[in-house]
């Protein structure tokens, strides 16, 4: 059976610190034992990570249980009682993954601790993420279809209840490159801000068992204006 995985990010920048993954569109006729990823997103704010997933024993990629761990660093822009604040967080997770896949596709479901430093400046006493914290984090990705792929993954912090959302949508245009394109589109918020975006995305294998995806669009925050989003992610199965 052949099946695949490309492992991608959910943006933090926008007032949640959380990192993630979904999966790999690249073909394999052999089990793979885990994949390393690294990307980075910039619009209103910045942030980049960089993390690897590893089947436990007697599991391989897609099938079983995983262990994913991985860091993420970045900057974001809000507003508090009319002042402009600019936050910088730093984070590193670790998850227990338990993968599934088919011919349908594949799907994981993960949870794990999440630790995370915030500053502000200036230094916003109402911001509860401000400082040191540890969170638990659920996460679920995964993807369905191969001519045309509907991806997802989605993101809920247990104790700050911040959430992101993604879908992804679009078809296979070349089957030996796994060349991919298609429209994207994404929701996140806690109990202070909500953001929703739009845009599109384009997929290619650029080596052997390594994807490079690239996407880019516009978003907008509740209560301020639109602003253009850029991003890129690679992975390479192992």
């Amino acid at each position: 059976m052949r099946s695949g995985f490309l492992y991608a990010l959910a943006s933090p920048m926008f007032g949640a610190a959380y990192f993630g993954f979904a999966a790999p569109a690249i073909a394999q006729e052999a089990a793979d034992d885990g994949v390393v990823y690294a990307g980075a997103t910039v619009g209103d704010g910045y942030n980049a990570y960089a993390g690897a997933l590893v089947a436990m024993p007697g599991a391989s990629l897609g099938n079983g249980l995983a262990v994913r761990g991985g860091v993420s660093l970045g900057e974001y822009r809000y507003d508090s009682g009319g002042t402009r604040i600019k936050a910088e967080y730093r984070s590193v997770e670790l998850a227990l993954v338990y993968q599934t896949s088919g011919a349908w596709g594949w799907a994981n479901f993960s949870a794990g601790p999440r630790l995370t430093d915030t500053k502000t400046d200036p230094v916003d006493q109402n911001n509860r993420r401000e400082g040191t914290r540890a969170d638990g984090a659920l996460t679920t990705d995964g993807g369905l279809g191969n001519e045309w792929r509907l991806g997802w993954f989605a993101s809920y912090d247990v104790g700050d209840e911040a959430y992101y959302t993604q879908l992804r949508f679009g078809p296979l245009l070349d089957a030996s490159s796994q060349t991919r394109i298609g429209f994207e589109g994404s929701l996140q918020g806690d109990e202070t801000y909500d953001r929703h975006a739009l845009g599109l995305f384009a997929s290619t294998a650029v080596a052997r068992n390594m994807e490079l995806r690239l996407s880019g669009g516009v978003g907008k925050t509740g209560g301020r204006g639109k602003d253009g989003y850029a991003a890129i992610a690679i992975s390479r199965l192992f």
